[in-house]
Formats: structure tokens, C-alpha cells, sequence
């Protein structure tokens, strides 16, 4: 598919798209688990505004040698008084330094908090799980699980992405690792810069180790922030294809238009919005909320063929594809291929491949 043919894309040149097909909207961003009112027992905690646990209560409560209750869910930055230690456990969020105000003796987990603090501790008696936080860092994104074959959070990538990653770029657009943003977990993501003047922005997954997969089907997870309310042109985020011959053949292309989220198959031969009823409701399907940690996932089954798509959790059923011709696919880009505009800042964290559904904790 030419520039031109992708700028061309419209309703009255694609009829595919006037198929009608009741569907949901859904709009919501993933954020982390646990339960952030839960409190450890082991040794009390120590109260928000003195007494033997100190000034702990705000921003995650310290234990101190009393039993006194903090409140672990105040915001600010409480420090421990003089029994510092917390053998229970406490929680803190929004910003609040738990680092210093409730660290677990046995069986804590550091997490990280919105704000940019060491976020909440798992205690180990009656232990309060850490709230990852609007923002913050999920409990484990690459942590082992079923069918897990490849998942990076990119937080050994120093300056620049390395195998199996490649950058591809038409353009002046940059990919950079950034720890300035706040990531989905962690302190690194991809930043990806796509300026009105460029086409490819995109960085590119390929190791034969891991694709194409057995039988040609796999699952994708990818965790998405844009910088800008989907546009109503038609731009590219995620794109798998053959190495050998990038956008040929039955190119899937996860996308936005018509200010929702949509995909094309095999150029614009296939295709389905999110909202398959658009053009009868005026509604949009599946909207991504600016600065906002999304959630997505993708099956590729070449075998079936099956092309599902699920947000936050949730999938979407205009998505849910199996008369669609798909390849086995061996590069997945990911990035912002732009056609329509306008220009776009987004990031990626925590891209997981697998041979089952992945999920985004």
C-alpha cells in the first residue's frame, strides 16, 4: 500500500466499511492491582501525627513499637519516627515515600508509586499488597506465566534500544529510551516522536527464536501512551508483517480513525472500526484517552484464521475477526506510521509475546 493509497483512505473507497455489526465502545486505562487498605499487624503501625511510630501515618505510615493506626492512604511524604521499621507492613501512594515509612521485615514487595516514590510495601502478617498507582509501575508485567515467550520493559536499555530490537525510521522522527515520563512499570519506556513531516517512526521486533510462532499464531501485549486524543485520520501504531517483504502481503495494521481504534488487513482490503456501527450511531468504539497507560492485546492466528483485539482486559467484539487472510508473521513495528497526521508522541512499555493470552498485570 502506497502513501498516497493511505492518505486516500475513506469511507467511499472502502466499503468494507460500511458493514454493520452491534458493538460496545470502551474507553479505560490499566492500572496497577492490590489492595492499597490493607494494613499489616505484626508490630503495629504507627500514628499519622506522632506517638511511638513517629510522623509515618502521611504518605504510607511507619511502625513503630505501638500499635497506633497511620493512615497509609494520605498523600505527602511521612518520615519514620524512632521505630522507624515497619514488621508488618503499611501502604503508600500517591507520591508518598513508603520507602521510608513502612518497609516490611519478611515478604515485602517494592513497588513503584505515582509521583515517582518507592510506592507501597507488601507486609508479611495480614500484608497490605502495594497499589501500584494511577501511573506507577504494575505488579509484575514480565513476570513468568503460561505461554510467555519474549517480554521487555526496558529497563536495561541505557540510551538506545539493542537486539532484537531496530529502529526504522522515513522520516525525522526519533525513538529514544526515556526515564524522564513516567513509565508503566519501572522507570524506562520507548518514547517514540512522529513530527507532521514523517512517515515511519517505529521500532522493530524480530527474532526467529521467538516468531514466526508454532502454527503461526500468537499473542501480543503492548502497554500504550499517547500524547494527543486519537486523531480522526487514519495513523498506524502497530503493525505485523514478514521481514522479508515489510508491508507487504497480509500486513495487519492496528491503527486509529475516525478517533477510535480500528485495524486493516492486506492494505486497506480488509478492515474493521471498533465501532462497526459508526456510520449509523455517530458513536465511537474504542477510544484511547490521552496520557493515559493503555492496555493492548492482539491474537494472530494464521492457522484459524483469528484476529481478536482486547483494551484494558476487555475485548473488543468488532475486532473479533476470523474471515480475514493472515500470514505467519515474523516482525512486529511498533511505533507511529503516519498518513493522515497529525503528529504524535507516544510510548511503549512492558511488550510481551506469547502462545497464550499474556493479560496486563
Amino acid at each position: 500500500m502506497t502513501l498516497t493509497t493511505r492518505l486516500a483512505f475513506s469511507m467511499d473507497r472502502h466499503p468494507w466499511l460500511m458493514i454493520v455489526i452491534a458493538g460496545a465502545g470502551l474507553s479505560s486505562s490499566c492500572k496497577g492491582g492490590g489492595n492499597p487498605a490493607a494494613n499489616g499487624t505484626t508490630g503495629g503501625i504507627g500514628t499519622a501525627t506522632g506517638g511511638n511510630g513517629g510522623r509515618g501515618g502521611v504518605g504510607g505510615g511507619v511502625a513503630g513499637a505501638g500499635a497506633g493506626i497511620g493512615n497509609p492512604r494520605a498523600t505527602g511524604g511521612g518520615t519514620p519516627g524512632l521505630g522507624g521499621m515497619a514488621s508488618g507492613g503499611s501502604i503508600g501512594v500517591t507520591g508518598g515515600w513508603a520507602g521510608a515509612g513502612g518497609i516490611a521485615a519478611a515478604g515485602g514487595v517494592t513497588m513503584a508509586g505515582t509521583g515517582g516514590g518507592p510506592g507501597g510495601v507488601a507486609g508479611a502478617a495480614g500484608g497490605g499488597n502495594a497499589d501500584a498507582g494511577m501511573g506507577g509501575g504494575a505488579a509484575s508485567p514480565c513476570s513468568a506465566r503460561a505461554g510467555l515467550r519474549f517480554c521487555d520493559d526496558f529497563e536495561k536499555a541505557a540510551a538506545a534500544l539493542t537486539a532484537p530490537w531496530t529502529v526504522q525510521l522515513n522520516g525525522v522522527g526519533t525513538v529514544t529510551i526515556d526515564s524522564s515520563t513516567p513509565a508503566h512499570s519501572g522507570t524506562r519506556s520507548v518514547h517514540v516522536r512522529g513530527g507532521d513531516n514523517d512517515f515511519d517512526t517505529l521500532f522493530v521486533f524480530h527474532d526467529t527464536s521467538i516468531l514466526p510462532a508454532p502454527n503461526g499464531g500468537f499473542f501480543m501485549r503492548a502497554f500504550m501512551r499517547l500524547g494527543r486524543p486519537m486523531s480522526d485520520k487514519h495513523n498506524t501504531f502497530i503493525i505485523a508483517d514478514l521481514a522479508a517483504m515489510p508491508g507487504g502481503g497480509n500486513v495487519v495494521r492496528i491503527s486509529e480513525d475516525y478517533g477510535m481504534l480500528m485495524y486493516t488487513v492486506m492494505g486497506d482490503a480488509h478492515g474493521a472500526l471498533s465501532n462497526q456501527a459508526y456510520y449509523n450511531d455517530h458513536k465511537p468504539g474504542v477510544v484511547f484517552a490521552p496520557m493515559t497507560w493503555v492496555c493492548l492485546e492482539a491474537q494472530f492466528d494464521h492457522g484459524g484464521p483469528e484476529l481478536d483485539v482486547w483494551v484494558d482486559g476487555v475485548e473488543v467484539p468488532d475486532l473479533h475477526h476470523t474471515d480475514f487472510p493472515l500470514d505467519s508473521y515474523d516482525s512486529l513495528r511498533f511505533g507511529f506510521e503516519k498518513y493522515g497526521g497529525p503528529a504524535l508522541d507516544i510510548w511503549y512499555d512492558d511488550i510481551a509475546i506469547g502462545t497464550a493470552r499474556i493479560g496486563c498485570d
